[in-house]
């Protein structure tokens, strides 16, 4: 449900199973690892249908209605890229079948190749923002308290109090804290150098691609092992 008045936009929520106080910034629900992708369709089905068949995973069971308003998506074979609304869907036991309902019928056919992935929607259970993100930031607290398991409004477009961690900019964008729970940060651009000593004095070290890796570029008169921040994100 969106809620939009003259001060900006809601989204009306559930809380995860830890209370939040107002003035924090919320992210979506950590999804289980073996539900994000490739779940097998246990059955061919045809387009027009508006239900769909998957083998559940093997570490985390499914609970009624876990999925409902969140969606299903194809990963991969047949009618990859498509993605559905969910309107229900049963309790399933680890590694059990499960019969996935949709809003609207499938557009491509199945096969029992297709693969699948489950998201439950964006504003199910949140939870603070944790200093190591684990999904995508969704708004932020603006009651006393958001008491856990309960439903309320939160904030996702507009001007809001919210927590914040050091110094910010104005005009300047800010992140979710690396450091503080529910907090932002400055956002700033950092590059890391790695281990691998320099060829002299001046060279500097080589610095790291996103996963970790040395590449071939090096940071002039850098050290190794060193994160370096080099300014703001604009």
């Amino acid at each position: 449900t969106v809620l939009i008045t003259d001060d900006g936009v809601y989204r009306y929520s559930r809380c995860g199973a830890t209370a939040v106080t107002i003035g924090k910034l919320l992210q979506q629900a950590v999804a289980g690892a073996d539900h994000i992708k490739d779940l097998a369709v246990a059955a061919a089905a045809a387009v027009g249908d508006t239900e769909v068949t998957i083998t559940n995973g093997a570490t985390t069971a499914i609970t009624e209605d876990m999925f409902k308003d969140g969606c299903l998506f194809v990963n991969d074979a047949a009618g990859e890229g498509a993605v559905y609304k969910i309107k229900s869907n049963p309790a399933a036991a680890v590694s059990a079948s499960c019969v996935i309902t949709l809003v609207d019928a499938l557009e491509v056919a199945l096969t029992t190749s297709s693969e699948v992935g489950l998201r439950k929607n964006l504003y199910d259970a949140v939870i603070v923002s944790p200093v190591t993100p684990t999904g995508i930031p969704i708004g932020v607290v603006v009651v006393s308290s958001f008491t856990a398991a309960y439903y309320g409004w939160v904030k996702t477009k507009g001007l809001v109090a919210l927590l914040t961690n050091g110094v910010l900019y104005v005009g300047k964008l800010v992140v979710p804290s690396g450091t503080t729970a529910g907090a932002v940060d400055h956002g700033n651009v950092a590059v890391t150098t790695g281990s691998t000593a320099a060829a002299d004095s001046t060279a500097g070290a080589l610095l790291e691609d996103s996963a970790g890796a040395e590449t071939a570029l090096r940071g002039m008169g850098t050290a190794i092992d060193t994160t370096y921040n080099i300014g703001s994100l604009k």
